[in-house]
């Protein structure tokens, strides 16, 4: 089915739909009087407009206390720890408060105006600051320790200006060194009020540089590298108050030192090598003194020598002088300490010697004088006899000795020759026997067997015996 529009056109009708039955309303709004409506509205709101109002009161009492809080915190930051080993001052809008030494702070708590209205600035007391580079060579990185560095330096490498650090000393030479210094804060305010604390370990090593050129050009090499005092630590703690003390920095070195100090390495390692030779000679000096002293000591005892020392040389002095009743006496004094009974070492053994073959010697004596004694009445009555009997029993000690040999010759024959080979029994005694009187000699150290028979020149009675002169001008070994 069409429809005809107001203008003539023709559309196409919609199909009608049929609408469903609708169910019976559960509720019916009924509108009455306006007095009603209000009144029954706010009986519905009341519960929930109490609900948002106790809201909103604790939410602003919330608040109230946050922002007390708040309050109470910002003021409360004014209280600042200086802590130990620093010292400050107290700021206002970045003005320093106070009078006087009062405007320095001491460790503790301070009061002051909460950030950034005040402030308190605080300064470390006590620093250290070291100049390792600037006045030392530059270290290469393949030598790790300073022993390395000077074993490798040489006259060929030289020290390079603005590398290497180095000295000057007052005599014109180069030196190395190491300072280390500790300055304190002795007024906080005027340092704060020129310079700027953050650079205050720049300002004091620069201050240091300067005041060791100065200390350094006032000494030489040798006092500069001192090994037993240190010549350069006060006057750079001298030289560098005085700058400080001009530059109003309120600041102050308290202590200095020089830790390391050097000739330059290249001199150094020459130095090294002259210093080990002058210890190997010293060494070697020492080790003289030790063996004189040991052989001295071997001569005559350690308690000995040296007073035969002394008396050697008097009796030599004596001589010098021709004073031969001086040269007696000290010679006297002489044999009485060898005789004393502490003697030892090379000459007790001499003097024990001695006194063996002494010994020997009256003894042997003794027993000839008996022996003649006896052959004296046989002599007087017939002294021939006596003598072939001495040379017969001569003859017969002879022969009885093991390695003698006894040829026997016709007596008729005038001229004859003899070709004769010892048995080796007897020549292995005959070599038995002069190893036996080799080793008595050596034993003897010129004794001859173990006996020394003076000759009767050589005796004296009660005086000096043997003397010995230099020049050999006289004496019994001349």
């Amino acid at each position: 089915m069409a429809v005809t529009n107001a203008d003539g056109s023709q559309e196409p009708r919609p199909l009608e739909v049929e609408e469903a039955p609708r169910r019976a309303a559960s509720a019916v709004l009924g509108s009455g009087t306006n007095a009603s409506a209000d009144g029954d509205m706010r009986d519905a709101l009341d519960p929930a407009n109490q609900s948002l109002g106790e809201a909103l009161k604790l939410s602003y009492r919330i608040l109230q206390l946050g922002v007390l809080a708040l309050v109470v915190t910002f003021l409360f930051s004014g209280f600042q720890q200086v802590e130990e080993g620093f010292t400050g001052v107290k700021t206002l809008f970045g003005r320093i408060e106070g009078e006087g030494m009062d405007r320095q702070l001491e460790p503790g708590l301070h009061a002051t105006w909460p950030y950034p209205v005040g402030d308190v600035v605080s300064v470390e007391a006590r620093r250290t600051v070291r100049l390792d580079h600037e006045f030392w060579p530059v270290v290469k990185p393949n030598l790790r320790t300073i022993e390395e560095q000077i074993e490798s330096a040489t006259l060929t490498d030289p020290l390079r200006p603005g590398a290497d650090g180095s000295l000057l000393t007052r005599d014109g030479d180069l030196a190395h060194a190491k300072i280390e210094a500790s300055y304190v804060v002795d007024d906080v305010v005027e340092l704060l009020e020129v310079a700027d604390r953050a650079r205050m370990d720049d300002i004091v090593k620069h201050v240091l540089m300067q005041a060791t050129v100065e200390a350094a050009g006032a000494l030489t090499l040798a006092e500069l590298v001192d090994a037993q005092r240190d010549f350069l630590a006060e006057p750079v703690r001298t030289h560098a108050n005085a700058l400080l003390q001009g530059m109003h920095l309120g600041v102050s070195i308290v202590e200095a030192k020089a830790s390391e100090r050097s000739y330059p390495f290249a001199v150094r390692n020459r130095f090294l090598e002259a210093q080990t030779m002058r210890e190997n000679v010293k060494a070697g000096v020492e080790r003289a003194r030790q063996q004189a002293a040991t052989q001295l000591t071997s001569i005559a005892g350690e308690k000995a020598y040296a007073d035969l020392v002394r008396l050697v040389a008097e009796y030599d002095s004596a001589l010098t002088a021709q004073d031969g009743a001086k040269a007696d006496a000290t010679l006297l004094a002489i044999g009485a300490r060898f005789e004393a009974t502490d003697i030892g070492g090379e000459a007790a053994m001499i003097i024990n010697r001695a006194k063996a073959s002494q010994g020997a010697l009256e003894g042997k004596l003794t027993r000839e004088l008996r022996r003649l004694q006896g052959l004296a009445p046989a002599f007087a009555e017939n002294p021939r006899q006596v003598v072939r009997q001495l040379w017969l029993a001569a003859v017969r000690d002879v022969l009885s000795q093991p390695y003698a040999e006894v040829f026997s010759v016709p007596p008729s024959l005038a001229d004859f020759s003899l070709h004769i080979t010892s048995s080796e029994k007897l020549m292995q005694q005959r070599r038995d026997a002069q190893l036996e009187s080799d080793k008595q000699a050596a034993e003897m150290q010129g004794f001859g067997n173990g006996q020394f028979n003076p000759s009767g020149r050589q005796i004296m009675i009660d005086q000096a015996g043997r003397r010995l002169e230099r020049d050999a001008s006289k004496g019994f070994s001349r």
